[in-house]
């Protein structure tokens, strides 16, 4: 299994977050955990400065939709973007 690094964070207050993030490590992965009450633009930030392939986000609709237009505006194409209620890998729209 390839090791994938995934930052975690949340538009709210991250206690569901903090739990996935433990979650994700015990299934082997790395995880950047930012925290909560992280806009969307600090989310990305820290995926590119992360060098991360997938983005994990407790947060709304808009937040969401948000995330992934900054990820195209800042050149960050192919990267997964997980609402933190779908598991990584489980089919979902870019």
């Amino acid at each position: 299994m390839v090791r994938q690094r995934v930052v975690l964070g949340s538009v709210g207050d991250g206690e569901h977050a903090q739990r996935a993030a433990k979650r994700l490590r015990d299934e082997g992965h790395e995880v950047v955990y930012v925290g909560g009450e992280q806009t969307p633009e600090q989310l990305v930030r820290a995926l590119i400065a992360e060098d991360a392939t997938t983005i994990v986000v407790d947060g709304d609709a808009e937040s969401i939709t948000r995330i992934l237009e900054l990820c195209t505006e800042l050149g960050a194409h192919d990267i997964d973007v997980t609402p933190l209620d779908v598991p990584p890998g489980a089919p979902r729209s870019r």
